[in-house]
């Protein structure tokens, strides 16, 4: 039976039908540390460490109530060994090592089954796993719980995970040890015809918006690219019609003789010749007479 924090109306019952086992074993976390009284549990099960040391000691309050007896079982990494000299003398809590019992069955291939027909137990598997990594991270004990020296290639198969998870802790991270089923995790579906159903309407969903937005990114690109197909165009009109609109009375006799006007008055200018010669030359390229007045040069003065 399960019993977390969001079974705020099933508990209860839960509770009522635990009591009705002649005796019974508790896996226990943080949720279960307080404020439950069931009776004749004999054993706790801790599977993580608690994420206080007083809370530890509330996990094992679950067992041996009111002058009866009861063991409480915590699993530690041979890295977080230290942790039972920490409870002992922060907590008062001397622990004792249990030998690991021999000829276990090994459950994990049935799990990796279950998870493969049942995407419930697939799912359930990923957040178990996301959970326990998070609850690592922020241990009050950083010292003794590092999650950088957690095998996360180990605790996956311990899962029974098909994949790892998506996460920030595993981002960047290589696992060797840890080998993915050869599946698409996607495809697995739920026994729950209805969960299924329901998954299925928002995958449809999801491929739907997919598609519209991979539509309205390519209309933008075609879009954007259009646009700037029209500006050149236009601007390849514009100048066009300018070289069009500059050249188009000018014969190259007459821009010859335009920049043979153009240095003839650069010379006048600097003084390099006179009015009359300067006048001379204009009549000379056979372009109308222009006097000083006409290209803005001050009447000629004869000397006092």
């Amino acid at each position: 039976m399960c019993i977390h924090g969001k079974m705020k109306h099933k508990r209860n019952k839960i509770f009522m039908e635990f009591r009705k086992l002649q005796s019974g074993i508790l896996v226990c976390t943080d949720v279960m540390a307080r404020g439950i009284d069931i009776p004749e549990v004999n054993w706790v099960l801790q599977y993580d460490p608690p994420s206080s040391a007083s809370a530890f000691v509330h996990r094992c309050g679950r067992t041996a109530r009111i002058g009866h007896g009861g063991s409480a079982l915590v699993f530690l990494l041979p890295m977080e060994e230290s942790y039972v000299s920490f409870l002992e003398i922060n907590q008062k809590c001397p622990l004792q090592e249990m030998q690991l019992q021999k000829n276990t069955g090994d459950l994990l291939p049935k799990l990796k089954s279950m998870a493969l027909a049942d995407r419930a137990v697939f799912e359930k598997g990923m957040k178990a796993f996301v959970s326990y990594v998070q609850a690592y991270a922020k241990h009050e004990c950083g010292l003794i719980f590092r999650l950088k020296d957690l095998d996360f290639a180990s605790l996956a198969r311990g899962f029974a995970l098909l994949r790892m998870p998506k996460m920030p802790e595993l981002r960047g991270k290589q696992f060797p040890d840890f080998l993915p089923a050869d599946v698409n995790t996607d495809t697995i579906p739920f026994k729950d015809k209805i969960r299924e159903k329901q998954r299925q309407k928002l995958l449809e969903q999801q491929r739907k918006e997919k598609r519209e937005n991979e539509g309205r990114k390519k209309f933008t690109k075609n879009k954007a690219w259009s646009k700037q197909k029209a500006k050149k165009e236009k601007k390849k009109k514009m100048n066009a019609k300018r070289k069009r609109e500059e050249g188009s009375d000018i014969e190259d006799e007459d821009m010859e003789e335009l920049l043979n006007d153009t240095r003839l008055l650069r010379k006048f200018k600097k003084g390099k010749i006179t009015e009359e010669e300067f006048e001379k030359g204009l009549l000379a390229s056979g372009k109308r007479t222009v006097t000083t007045a006409d290209v803005g040069i001050p009447a000629w003065e004869p000397d006092c």
